[in-house]
């Protein structure tokens, strides 16, 4: 059976639980959904002396199945690498700041260690001018 875009209208309209809206064909998308209403439909309308065989409608199913599969999983991928975006930020952002702790740390430490060279110099000299009787 072939299926036109006539046919893709109807399939669309054909939803019973919900007559809110009638989606737009424009993207010729089919959903879950709609991929039952045409099963439905072709089942429907299929000639009575020449049935689909089951082996082809096991075959669409499992396409279907198979479709549906991938685009789940493609979406659980996308939803993961965000997430896991969002984690390098964080590490990222925490080392930072773990730099920016260590440099002042050292830039801390080198200010002692300046002024206690400083103060020992200092010191060295009073004990040589007192030692030479300058």
């Amino acid at each position: 059976m072939r299926v036109t875009n006539e046919q893709l209208d109807y399939i669309y309209r054909f939803d019973e639980e919900n007559k809110n809206k009638v989606k737009s064909t424009s993207n010729n998308d089919l959903d879950k959904n709609a991929f039952l209403k045409l099963l439905t439909v072709q089942l429907s309308n299929q000639d009575p002396l020449n049935p689909i065989e089951d082996r082809e409608f096991i075959a669409q199913l499992a396409q279907f199945s198979s479709l549906e599969q991938m685009q789940n999983l493609n979406a659980t991928i996308n939803t993961k690498s965000e997430e896991l975006l969002g984690f390098l930020d964080d590490i990222n952002s925490n080392q930072i700041d773990a730099n920016v702790e260590i440099l002042k740390e050292l830039i801390s430490i080198r200010k002692a260690i300046e002024a206690y060279g400083i103060e020992k110099s200092t010191s060295e000299h009073s004990v040589d001018e007192v030692n030479t009787g300058e």
